[in-house]
């Protein structure tokens, strides 16, 4: 969907906005009620986020609106690329869940709101307007999420277990001893509060820590 980006551009009091949505029903719902009120303009739209980033390049819209779970692409990068060869243009993610993970890495590429799409076009607008006028609207203490209990290094190893698994690998991979791993492991494990690593990666993945 493309519109006539220049007969909204030369109006200050109309917030363009740009949505990048995988699903094409979806993508022309948001759109369409987007346009509804007389302050938002949706000139254009993608359905992937390198579609979403050229749109922005090209058109410097005042809003990028994201879809966290484009498939096969990372919204968040989409965002931080946004962000860095755009940067009059604001980034909001929309996803379908609250997940820690899912907010904080909104949080950490530096997104100005993170929303759910539960939420009503309604308090989508306010929130668009809200960034619009300077206002992140993404915080960490709103959400609840907490910081990791985890120091840098027990964090890397719980990685290093995520991907790897084997002891003698993961020592191999980090240079490390294999007494040094399990050390890691007994105070990772103690600290999430798991009674094995299976348990101590799906607790770290949910709370956004991994």
């Amino acid at each position: 969907m493309t519109n006539d980006y220049e007969s909204v551009g030369s109006d200050p009091s109309v917030i363009t906005v740009i949505v990048a949505e995988s699903q094409i029903a979806i993508r022309e719902a948001v759109a369409h009620v987007l346009n509804l009120r007389a302050n938002l303009k949706v000139f254009a739209s993608a359905a992937t986020c390198r579609e979403s980033i050229n749109l922005a390049w090209l058109h410097q819209p005042n809003i990028a609106f994201i879809d966290a779970d484009m498939p096969s692409e990372s919204a968040f990068s989409c965002v931080e690329s946004i962000n860095s060869s755009v940067p009059n243009c604001r980034t909001v993610v929309i996803g379908h869940t609250s997940s820690p993970l899912h907010v904080r890495r909104a949080y950490e590429s530096k997104a100005w709101a993170y929303v759910h799409k539960n939420q009503s076009f309604d308090e989508i607008a306010r929130v668009l307007e809200s960034v619009h006028s300077g206002t992140r609207m993404i915080d960490l203490k709103d959400w609840q999420i907490t910081e990791s209990p985890l120091t840098g290094r027990e964090t890397e190893v719980l990685q290093a277990i995520a991907a790897v698994g084997s002891t003698s690998e993961i020592a191999k991979q980090m240079y490390l001893s294999h007494g040094t791993i399990n050390n890691y492991v007994s105070s990772i494990l103690t600290k999430l509060h798991a009674t094995n690593r299976v348990q101590a990666i799906i607790i770290a993945k949910e709370n956004g820590w991994l």
